[in-house]
């Protein structure tokens, strides 16, 4: 009867913890076509969904797998130290090999085995339900404690010796490698579970906690580096509450769109791109067709990643550095926005911007040119990723670059609509391309002429004798 009761509490808080994750949000299907791996962590599984994959009993199919597998199972003995460490070092880990240590309670409770036998459907939900607490707890505190330590290590005139010599804090190659798998959509952990745990790690540091860095600029500090912004601290909206880590970093780069949203209030405005207000098609002509057209492409330093901007036929893009690592990231914040309640979906918007600019490698080196593209990789390869993410994104009511985008529509419009400038410029970039082209024209042309010339000159001689 007793354990019934126990069931029964647990289950009432197993009800409550359910509904608090649905702060963290699976991948959609479709999207998670467009690049696979970009959602898979590399190194470290955060979270339910994270460990269901690490411990799901297989290993994953794809390359590389088995390297990945050994170094996420290497990851959990880090976790283990670094709580050990938080705990002054009196964690006594009771199974071999790194992995999720139980507690005596729980040992207590399953070492006997009649009472194993006995147990209901009730006392397992219970078990699992205590298992993913106490997973959540080593995480939350190694996620925690590594932010803490990285602000600390250089924000700190005098960081500890213990966290100079720290293997991870000093290797930037697994520190980038961190950035990335802890932004990942489905490696998650609910924010107000690491701000309860960062409270307990201060108040055991005697920290007062109100004095103390906020957790968001902690996470922006160390985040910052994967897609550096322009001071990104400053633009934290402390407070509206977060989802968790990806949502707190996503945040920093929307104060400067949502202004100019909200300004204009272009939300509000209906397409007239399309009456059914699809976003398919954004740009009617490709980054190949509106150079065609005359149009000016300018790298914009000092902006938001957002902030695009057309004035004048000049279209001001900030730069893009486009790496395996930012492109996780920026499918991520289309992922998380896809899948959240009422979402302001910008980078979506701003996905499918660079889509329809987009259609083959030319359009790319045409973006690259100019810089607005930093491209560490193959030109077709970001190409056919575009294209995909075309094939993956449902209809959506234009958003914050409704302007923009009516207003290059507008200048190709009128640059098609004479069929002479189509052909005028067609024949100066397919004939006229290159200097060799031109020096061989000007040539043919001075030949001509003297030609010419001399027929003139045999002709009058003949009608004209001296």
């Amino acid at each position: 009867m007793a354990r019934r009761n126990r069931a029964g509490s647990l289950d009432r808080g197993l009800a409550h913890d359910a509904e608090s994750l649905r702060t963290i949000d699976r991948v959609p299907s479709n999207w998670r076509g467009v690049h696979n791996n970009a959602f898979n962590p590399e190194m470290i599984s955060i979270g339910p969904f994270g460990h269901r994959n690490l411990f799901g009993g297989c290993v994953p199919c794809r390359p590389n797998s088995e390297r990945v597998y050994i170094r996420r199972k290497v990851m959990e003995k880090h976790k283990l130290r670094f709580l050990n460490r938080l705990l002054g070092g009196k964690l006594e880990r009771q199974r071999s090999g790194g992995d999720m240590p139980r507690t005596s309670a729980d040992g207590e409770r399953v070492s006997d085995d009649r009472e194993s036998k006995e147990d209901d459907d009730g006392g397992r939900i219970a078990k699992a339900a205590l298992l993913d607490d106490l997973t959540m707890v080593v995480d939350g505190c190694f996620v925690v404690e590594l932010l803490r330590l990285y602000y600390d290590l250089f924000h700190t005139q005098i960081p500890a010796r213990a966290i100079e010599d720290d293997p991870i804090l000093t290797n930037p190659q697994i520190l980038t490698t961190l950035r990335r798998d802890l932004l990942l959509l489905e490696n998650q952990l609910p924010f107000f579970v690491l701000e309860k745990l960062y409270e307990l790690i201060n108040n055991k540091n005697n920290i007062d906690h109100q004095q103390a860095v906020p957790l968001e600029v902690l996470a922006v500090t160390f985040f910052d580096p994967l897609l550096p912004g322009q001071n990104a601290v400053s633009k934290l909206d402390t407070k509206k509450p977060k989802a968790h880590l990806l949502d707190v970093f996503r945040s920093t780069f929307l104060k400067s769109v949502r202004e100019k949203d909200a300004k204009k209030e272009k939300n509000r405005v209906n397409s007239r791109l399309n009456p059914n207000g699809s976003m398919r098609g954004l740009v009617r002509h490709f980054a190949s067709e509106l150079q065609e057209a005359g149009m000016q492409f300018k790298k914009w330093k000092g902006h938001d990643l957002l902030d695009i901007e057309f004035d004048h036929g000049t279209l001001r893009v900030p730069p893009l550095s486009i790496n395996d690592n930012t492109v996780s990231l920026l499918l991520n914040f289309v992922g998380y926005e896809m899948s959240v309640k009422h979402p302001q979906p910008f980078f979506t918007n701003y996905f499918m911007f660079w889509d329809s600019l987009v259609n083959s490698p030319r359009d790319i080196q045409i973006l690259r040119k100019h810089g607005i593209i930093n491209l560490v990789g193959s030109e077709k390869a970001v190409a056919e990723l575009f294209m995909r993410c075309r094939e993956a994104i449902y209809d959506l009511d234009l958003g914050y670059l409704y302007d923009e985008i009516k207003e290059v529509n507008d200048y190709g419009e009128r640059y098609y609509e004479s069929q002479y400038r189509v052909w005028w410029r067609s024949l100066i970039r397919e004939r006229f391309s290159s200097p060799w082209t031109c020096l061989s024209l000007f040539a043919a042309i001075i030949l001509l002429l003297l030609t010419l010339l001399q027929t003139f000159y045999t002709v009058y001689a003949y009608y004209r004798p001296h």
